[in-house]
């Protein structure tokens, strides 16, 4: 069983792990991209810091660094078509973390 899970023009299968535009093609995913992608998608319109985005997408033994947290996060809005400087999805947060702003509508698929 899995999800489909709609935000803007964007649908997630979370049982495929694919991503597909408006036009239903598949966009590809990193493993890290997918799981933040994930992260945001369950927790949308709350801001979530730079650690808990590392606890969450990596788990609590991550020896990351903040800064992979950006770099992702970038790589996630190019994967969306969003432009860094008017982001519609995804938001930074001066001095706190990124807040996912587009609802999200969850649809639960069974096999």
């Amino acid at each position: 069983t899995g999800r489909l899970i709609a935000f803007g023009d964007w649908l997630l299968d979370t049982a495929a792990r694919h991503l597909l535009d408006d036009s239903g093609a598949i966009v590809a995913l990193s493993g890290a991209e997918y799981r933040l992608l994930r992260v945001f998608l369950d927790h949308p319109q709350r801001v979530l810091t730079r650690d808990q985005l590392l606890n969450l997408t990596q788990g609590r033994d991550a020896e990351l660094f903040e800064r992979s947290i950006d770099l992702l996060v970038s790589r996630v809005r190019q994967r969306l078509n969003e432009d860094a400087r008017t982001p519609a999805y995804i938001k930074t947060v001066r001095s706190e973390g990124y807040v996912f702003t587009m609802p999200v509508i969850i649809k639960e698929v069974n096999e």
